[in-house]
């Protein structure tokens, strides 16, 4: 069982990820409308406001990935799980997991070996190293993985429970979930 400490540690880092993520989608609306506003209605424009807009959706996308897997709301297929004896299914959800990781890993390396090549290639605009941009591959890469290694670890303590139930959380389930404080470790044992 984990302690209340290292929950709340956990809860604080994506809360952080939370609001990294509504800043990047605030700098987005206001450069874009900004830049819309004036194009049209004084023929002038924001000159960074096409690349800083990609570049925020970039950690969006990246930092998002990683709080949806947290909340276990990426898609699944657990039609052929869901007909699995237990044991197979806490196999099959090993295998995904083992197959998330090593996604990760290969994110994460990729983005290491490009680093030095990305720290000389500068943005055509506001002429910031790309390195910058693609670093959110190391947040989401070690992020995503701490996660899953997390759940990979968890299926086969005793008394795990049947992964079945809990491999996704459909949009009406954590609805219930989230009314009754039972999202996130909210409840109390």
């Amino acid at each position: 069982m984990r302690s209340r400490a290292l929950d709340r540690i956990v809860d604080a880092y994506f809360k952080l990820l939370e609001f990294i993520l509504f800043l990047c989608m605030t700098g987005m609306v206001v450069t874009v409308f900004g830049n819309v506003v004036l194009r049209y209605g004084f023929n002038s424009g924001i000159l960074v406001s096409e690349e800083l807009s990609r570049f925020l959706f970039v950690w969006m996308t990246f930092i998002g990935a990683v709080v949806v897997l947290r909340e276990r709301g990426h898609l699944g297929m657990d039609t052929v799980v869901n007909m699995l004896p237990l044991a197979g299914a806490k196999g099959a959800k090993a295998i995904s997991d083992l197959l998330i990781i090593a996604c990760c890993i290969y994110i994460v390396s990729g983005t290491w070996q490009q680093h030095d090549v990305n720290m000389d290639n500068l943005s055509p605009v506001l002429m910031i190293p790309m390195e910058y941009v693609y670093s959110v591959a190391y947040i989401s890469g070690f992020s995503m993985m701490a996660i899953t290694t997390v759940s990979l670890v968890s299926t086969f303590l005793p008394g795990a429970g049947d992964p079945r139930q809990s491999m996704f959380v459909d949009a009406e389930e954590k609805a219930a979930l989230n009314s009754v404080g039972t999202v996130r470790g909210e409840s109390d044992p």
